[in-house]
């Protein structure tokens, strides 16, 4: 009987101890779930993210332009998962490497990279090495290239109210385009568009000040591409 007694204790000291545990680590399981749903509203970019643009060239280029242009004020405005993305063969041939080679944004580990140009903007090399390029149309294509399973994704696809000026990888699995597009007021504002690689999710941020838009103007032709002369 006294054997069945410590028995009884010991099983209910066991549950108990179970039931603890389980209350510490709700807290835990609630804190993540929060952190999920900030991330979906109207959040700022992250303190490391504006280091790198800070480092960029686009963050000189603009702030030279405009004094009053912060990447702190930048907040996002919506995110979404895509799942039926353009995916298509990547040619792999000399011609495209010599004449866009210099201007694709590979990802650490050169896995991935963006191809910010070949859709919008005709780059050819002559035998002496200098480019040369006219644009396309009006429409803005980027594209990020899987090097090892040679497909194209077409990450952003934009009409004559938007352009991407620039790019950036934040780690391998995650990307920034820099660029502008007209807002839910039709009016063109400073966008992000950071992509998460594995899960094809956006997070979109825009700065909400119509006229910081025009100091990002021209970047990917006076900076980015100063190399390449534009007919």
């Amino acid at each position: 009987m006294k054997f069945l007694s410590i028995a009884c204790m010991t099983v209910f000291l066991m549950l108990a101890a179970c039931q603890d545990n389980a209350d510490k680590k709700a807290p835990q399981q609630d804190a993540k779930q929060e952190d999920s749903v900030v991330e979906s509203l109207d959040t700022l970019l992250s303190a490391e993210t504006i280091q790198s643009f800070s480092t960029s060239g686009i963050s000189e280029y603009v702030r030279k332009r405009s004094a009053s242009f912060d990447w702190n004020k930048f907040r996002m405005v919506s995110s979404y998962q895509e799942d039926s993305m353009l995916v298509t063969p990547f040619e792999d041939n000399n011609n495209f490497f010599r004449n866009y080679g210099p201007f694709l944004k590979y990802s650490p580990d050169s896995s991935m990279f963006i191809d910010l140009d070949s859709y919008n903007i005709d780059i050819t090399r002559d035998a002496q090495g200098r480019f040369s390029g006219s644009e396309m149309g009006p429409d803005t294509e980027v594209s990020l290239i899987d090097v090892e399973d040679k497909t194209r994704t077409r990450l952003v696809f934009l009409g004559p109210g938007g352009m991407v000026e620039d790019g950036l990888w934040l780690d391998n699995q995650t990307l920034v385009l820099m660029g502008r597009q007209e807002n839910e007021h039709g009016k063109q504002v400073p966008t992000l568009w950071r992509f998460h690689v594995p899960t094809h999710t956006y997070f979109i941020y825009e700065l909400p000040d119509p006229s910081l838009a025009g100091p990002m103007a021209e970047y990917w032709k006076t900076e980015r591409l100063k190399l390449v002369k534009i007919k």
